[in-house]
């Protein structure tokens, strides 16, 4: 992937700016009393963020951390631990959807917020310009190719790393420990009971595996990306033959706009599923998942929802590297066929991006997902989950 004249010419200027901008040391733990970590969009990076935002908990006990993300994103955190407040971000650091009216309007809101430290989980140099306007007296982010150039402590983000860790190596370059870097979600009360009565109505809850499979996804506010989508006919091929080896039952899940392909998936399959398309909160369908077995689906919020509630998973990938976007420290695998293009990609800093017409994620057989399933399935009957 070749870079474009644009993004030349915001990285010449963003190093030009970055040797203007005075860089410092990790400030002393005991002068920070106000944290705000800052990551607007989109739903699986919030939760890629967890593990930085638990390290910055830790290394700043005495300090209020504050997570700020946007509008879209609030109902999501409210199962994320370790952040004493949620900042309402509106549509400020959501791709296509902001401008530089709501940089200066989100600086406002930050300068009032009196803090002294601002942690920039995100690559925009928009988002990361916010803390310098509202003088925050240390920033510490990514740095993608000079698009930091606002921050005092840089993380260069100059080879392929996973989401999580690069996140990680901003609480590093901090002078902070990470000893536990693991994605968390926590469902409440609620959302549990909600799953545990609707297992029960739906008979689901007897000894054979519980699956969920999710055939949607792919899709956020600012950002539609269809080919990271394996086809609706093959996850209903593969829960087939998951219900005739080991006997067990399909959940189908997703949001309301993935029903056109779940409805596809079901009409597809020979065996009953449990339809809960569109049917729960982000809360409700962590606590659901946390009770099953095995979950299955696309790159998404649902796969890294499961990973954060520690239920294995098998996550297909096509365009994006599930070294870089997949389970993260998690029982389970993201499969990937070695000829897709995430696989040949040069690094360029900067979004995804698929081939030309890409189907690369069509290239996974049901054959390889059915040997994957099955090995995790096997792993996951020595083990009850959370019922």
């Amino acid at each position: 992937m070749s870079r474009s004249p644009r993004d030349t010419l915001v990285t010449a200027s963003g190093r030009g700016l970055g040797a203007v901008f005075p860089q410092r040391g990790a400030p002393r733990p005991e002068d920070i009393r106000r944290v705000v970590v800052i990551k607007p969009a989109s739903y699986g990076d919030i939760l890629f963020s967890t593990p930085a935002l638990a390290a910055i908990r830790r290394g700043y006990p005495g300090a209020q951390v504050i997570f700020a993300v946007g509008k879209w994103y609030t109902e999501l955190t409210g199962g994320i631990p370790d952040a004493d407040e949620i900042l309402d971000c509106g549509a400020f650091g959501t791709p296509g959807r902001y401008g530089w009216k709501d940089v200066w309007r989100f600086s406002r809101t930050l300068k009032a917020g009196k803090y002294d430290l601002a942690v920039v989980l995100d690559r925009s140099p928009r988002v990361a310009v916010a803390p310098w306007l509202a003088r925050i007296p240390h920033r510490a982010g990514i740095d993608s190719s000079g698009r930091g150039f606002a921050l005092t402590v840089r993380v260069p983000w100059d080879r392929p790393r996973h989401e999580v860790e690069l996140m990680l190596d901003v609480v590093r370059a901090l002078g902070l420990p990470a000893p536990d870097p693991h994605m968390r979600y926590v469902p409440n009360e609620e959302h549990e009971r909600f799953a545990a009565r609707l297992l029960e109505e739906w008979d689901l809850t007897g000894r054979f595996p519980l699956v969920v499979v999710h055939p949607g996804g792919a899709s956020n506010p600012g950002m539609v990306m269809p080919q990271k989508r394996w086809p609706a006919p093959r996850f209903a091929t593969l829960a087939d033959r998951i219900v005739e080896e080991t006997g067990a039952r399909i959940l189908v899940v997703g949001h309301g706009a993935d029903q056109p392909l779940a409805r596809q998936m079901r009409l597809s399959m020979r065996h009953q599923a449990v339809d809960l398309v569109g049917q729960t909160t982000p809360g409700q369908l962590a606590a659901l998942v946390r009770r099953s077995h095995l979950f299955i689906g696309n790159d998404s919020l649902p796969l890294h929802l499961a990973v954060s509630v520690g239920t294995p998973v098998l996550g297909m990938f096509g365009p994006t590297d599930p070294a870089i976007n997949g389970p993260y420290n998690a029982v389970g695998l993201g499969l990937v066929h070695p000829d897709a293009c995430s696989q040949h990609r040069a690094f360029v800093p900067g979004p995804v991006s698929a081939c030309p017409g890409c189907r690369c994620i069509e290239l996974i057989s049901v054959d390889a997902a059915w040997e994957a399933a099955a090995r995790l399935l096997q792993g996951a009957a020595s083990q009850s989950p959370h019922r």
